[in-house]
């Protein structure tokens, strides 16, 4: 009789243990859950607006009022272009508001695009700059923007093996020449980025509070 207890104590502790650890399992899964969850939610790095330190320069009305397109759009640039190294770069555009940094990504992702095309763009490192360019393009509407931006990283994607053992040579040459489709992306981007600028220009006259104060 006292065999048959002890057998029964045993085989009841270990069905106890078991179910504490399914239990131990259950929430360590549900807390990953919760952070993944949390880490999605969370904006990117460029996506604070400390609207406290808003940097937002004076500027001449009659200017505001004069300029047109691209130089209009880089005298209300060239005031808060002020970062000198990546870190900084972090942290000043905290101070950007939502349209100044759809100004300052768009522009950014022009010069490197317009310089030397998007497969340099890609293997210079730059495609952690896509998501706030993206969120500057939806905020002016710019849907012809948008398509091309998302058939090109569908093609980086798509590619993306090719990329990464390319950046350990340091020479992304080959890579121009064979990837022949964004050489295409190229010329598209040439053919729209200007009225990128003018849907741009277009918002900054709609909402001048959030660029400049005019004097």
């Amino acid at each position: 009789m006292n065999r048959l207890l002890l057998i029964l104590s045993i085989f009841i502790l270990a069905a106890c243990t078991q179910t504490q650890k399914k239990s131990e399992k259950n929430t360590e899964t549900q807390t990953a859950t919760q952070t993944n969850a949390k880490s999605e939610e969370a904006p990117g790095e460029y996506g604070v607006f400390d609207s406290d330190r808003h940097l937002c320069p004076d500027f001449d009305k009659a200017d505001f009022e004069s300029l047109t397109g691209w130089d209009f759009c880089w005298a209300i640039l060239q005031p808060i272009n002020r970062a000198k190294t990546a870190e900084h770069e972090r942290k000043l555009v905290t101070r950007f508001s939502p349209g100044q940094k759809a100004l300052y990504f768009f522009w950014n992702f022009d010069a490197k695009v317009s310089n030397t095309g998007f497969v340099q763009f890609y293997c210079n490192n730059n495609r952690h700059y896509l998501p706030a360019t993206i969120k500057g393009l939806e905020l002016v509407g710019d849907k012809e923007m948008l398509a091309l931006v998302d058939k090109v990283e569908k093609e980086y994607l798509a590619n993306e093996a090719a990329f990464l053992n390319q950046l350990k040579t340091g020479d992304c040459e080959p890579l121009i020449k064979e990837l022949t489709q964004f050489q295409e992306f190229d010329k598209e981007f040439y053919k729209i980025h200007d009225n990128s600028i003018a849907l741009i220009e277009k918002y900054i006259r709609a909402h001048p509070d959030e660029f400049v104060k005019l004097k």
